[in-house]
């Protein structure tokens, strides 16, 4: 058995994997590609992007991994690619994410979710606000944060940190998806697109 593949960080084939699961069309891209670079700055590394080849506004998954320490536990986040026409003006960002209220600090279950946004983001978190689907979805997985995006990409950002563990682990923790919750994404990449 190949030793470096034995403790190689499997996220992103596991989250593949999940996607075929639930029917979503999607390969996995060759390393290195222009991609890897959405949401991934010096000091975190990507793991890989996912192609997404059904029919859907998301185009892309890139998969970004903090490494790390002692006292600081390995961070997994996933970036949903949503490209479209956006402004290049800062007065025109766009921000949005997800403050998930529990019944206990840490252990607690999450019993209700806010949106907190920028000015620009108002009608965005309404919608999120009065639709029961991508509130489920925060609650079930994770926090969930959007942004406009207009350098090297072009769009929307959904950034996705699945539910965290408190003990250090090779893969991401805790990542799981199904239908209602892929539906869920790309009904608000289609809330970005329309807004």
């Amino acid at each position: 058995m190949n030793i470096k593949n034995l403790f190689r960080d499997k996220t992103r084939d596991i989250f593949h994997k999940k996607l075929l699961d639930i029917d979503v069309d999607c390969s996995l891209s060759e390393r290195g590609i222009v991609q890897e670079k959405l949401f991934n700055p010096w000091h975190r590394s990507s793991l890989g992007i996912i192609l997404i080849n059904s029919p859907s506004l998301i185009k892309y998954i890139n998969i970004v991994k903090h490494f790390g320490g002692r006292n600081d536990p390995s961070r997994w986040w996933f970036y949903f690619a949503v490209p479209s026409e956006t402004s290049d003006l800062k007065k025109d960002y766009v921000e949005v994410k997800s403050i998930r209220k529990k019944t206990l600090p840490i252990i607690g279950s999450v019993k209700s979710v806010y949106w907190e946004k920028n000015e620009n983001g108002k009608i965005l978190a309404e919608k999120f606000t009065n639709d029961l689907s991508i509130n489920s979805l925060s609650k079930e997985l994770g926090n969930i944060k959007i942004q406009s995006l207009h350098e090297d990409f072009s769009g929307y950002s959904i950034e996705l940190e699945f539910n965290r563990s408190i003990f250090p682990l090779i893969s991401a923790p805790n990542i799981a998806i199904n239908k209602n919750h892929w539906d869920a994404l790309n009904k608000i990449a289609k809330f970005c697109i329309e807004s």
